[in-house]
């Protein structure tokens, strides 16, 4: 089945003119199969086949099922949310697009939410640093240290223990505060709707 083929405008054919003319010009192959389809025949372009050969890394991407949990508990989750919203407007900010207010709008808010949240922070928990010493102090951890409680980052070479300089000291929970919850069931609810009557 042969291919229809459009007829180009005068504007295409004008501009295009002159790209044909420079490449006639200077290529001698061009031109000849230039001449060869002006004259009738039907010119066709051979491509030799070439088998390339390579051997090629394959690199496959291994999905992790995230661990199961049988039971959940979400009641602490809950209750934290609540607090940082009546605190600190929390979750009206996360839910509200900032893209149309400036810096200075969004900056004079956020130390607003800085406030109320620290507030919460430091009322419902205890917090101390994972690694007491100071930033950018050098530190040694030991061979069988806890990834939990340390990140090595940078060329890990061989098993320990290991010498570096601490960028951050970590956090870590000492004490929960926070109060008894009487009524789970609406715990679901982070903040009322508000009617004014």
């Amino acid at each position: 089945m042969s291919k229809e083929i459009k007829s180009v405008g005068f504007v295409p054919r004008f501009f295009g003119s002159f790209g044909q003319f420079f490449k006639y010009m200077g290529n001698g192959n061009y031109a000849a199969r230039c001449s060869e389809v002006s004259n009738g025949s039907k010119f066709e372009f051979e491509v030799d086949p070439k088998v390339i050969t390579e051997e090629v890394e394959v690199i496959r991407e291994v999905q992790i099922e995230a661990p199961a949990l049988d039971t959940v508990n979400s009641d602490g989750a809950l209750q934290l949310l609540q607090l940082l919203q009546k605190e600190a407007r929390f979750i009206d900010f996360t839910q509200e697009s900032i893209d149309t207010y400036s810096d200075e709008e969004v900056g004079g808010a956020a130390r607003q939410i800085h406030a109320g949240c620290s507030k919460v922070i430091e009322q419902y928990f205890s917090l101390s640093a994972v690694n007491e010493a100071p930033e950018n102090a050098r530190v040694e951890v030991a061979s069988d240290y806890n990834p939990q409680h340390t990140k090595l980052e940078g060329v890990i070479q061989g098993d320990g223990p290991f010498s570096g300089t601490l960028i951050h000291p970590g956090w870590k929970v000492t004490d929960i505060k926070l109060p008894q919850i009487s009524d789970t069931e609406g715990l679901s609810i982070l903040a009322p709707a508000e009617v004014e009557v």
